[in-house]
């Protein structure tokens, strides 16, 4: 089986890049939907996080895409038309990460309300990550097929493509992103705290009910085992009583005996079914109590 070509560089830092802006999409939401529902926020995350977008993304990351889209395009003409799209695209981005920081600046200001904010907050988290998904699935592997090492070569020479210092991600955070940073840090603690307690919550969970469950076997074995040597006796006493009808007798009695049979597992049943509905109940409240820390 041939081995699988090694990813460029350049691509490489690109997704590591895409990865970076998706943390800064979700802990946007994240606050958007805190504005959303009336709980306290720190209005300058806000500001801090399309301040990040306005001087890094739409700066150095989507401009050196830019340069990499457009050599792509030069070797292959069906990329053309979705290198131009994506280029545009750029070009709102910048242009709406402008508008929606001064949109913040005012509602701290308290000249905009929150439900703009939220709006228009929501509508650039949804087409930031429409883009990237676009790049990511569609253009990345096609860019990858078309350049060749000499290319990748002759662009990583290109002064416009040098890495430049992250100031959230890099080795050192500006001052003016140090505030965005630790929530940044503090989210990804929290996630990876939640995921663990989730784990134990799921864990304690079925174990919980695979108590439940053998718990409702071993009954309803012992119920069935409890009626049929119940059966056998009265059998045995109708048929030594009254050894000429015993065989009527014994069906009439037999269905007496079913019929509280089936009673009682139903019984068991029942409870079974609320035992374990009270079980994912309690799991949920506690995946709910998690979302909330």
């Amino acid at each position: 089986m041939p081995n699988r070509p090694a990813t460029p560089p350049l691509i490489a830092t690109l997704r590591a890049e895409h990865v970076h802006l998706a943390r800064i999409s979700a802990l946007m939401t994240e606050q958007l939907d805190a504005i959303d529902r009336g709980a306290a926020v720190d209005s300058h995350i806000l500001y801090e996080i399309m301040s990040y977008m306005v001087s890094w993304a739409d700066r150095y990351h989507h401009p050196r895409e830019d340069l990499i889209y457009g050599r792509a395009a030069e070797l292959d003409a069906q990329l053309a038309d979705d290198v131009d799209s994506l280029q545009r695209q750029h070009d709102a981005m910048a242009s709406n990460a402008v508008a929606l920081q001064k949109l913040i600046g005012r509602w701290r200001a308290g000249k905009a309300t929150n439900e703009a904010v939220v709006r228009a907050g929501r509508d650039y988290v949804a087409n930031s990550e429409r883009h990237m998904q676009s790049e990511e699935q569609l253009v990345f592997p096609r860019i990858e097929a078309v350049l060749g090492p000499d290319d990748w070569q002759e662009l990583e020479l290109d002064d416009r493509l040098q890495a430049a210092g992250d100031p959230v991600f890099g080795p050192r955070v500006d001052r003016e992103f140090r505030n965005l940073a630790r929530k940044l840090r503090r989210r990804a603690r929290r996630t990876i705290e939640r995921g663990v307690m989730a784990e134990w919550a799921g864990l304690e969970s079925a174990l919980e009910s695979l108590e439940i469950l053998g718990n409702a076997n071993r009954m309803a074995l012992q119920t069935t085992g409890d009626t049929l040597r119940c059966a056998l006796l009265e059998s045995l006493d109708i048929v030594r009583d009254t050894p000429l009808t015993a065989a009527p007798r014994c069906a009439m009695n037999n269905a007496r005996l079913s019929g509280r049979w089936l009673g009682a597992l139903a019984t068991i049943a029942g409870d079974t079914v609320d035992d374990l509905a009270r079980i994912r109940r309690e799991m949920r409240r506690q995946l709910e109590t998690l979302d909330t820390l």
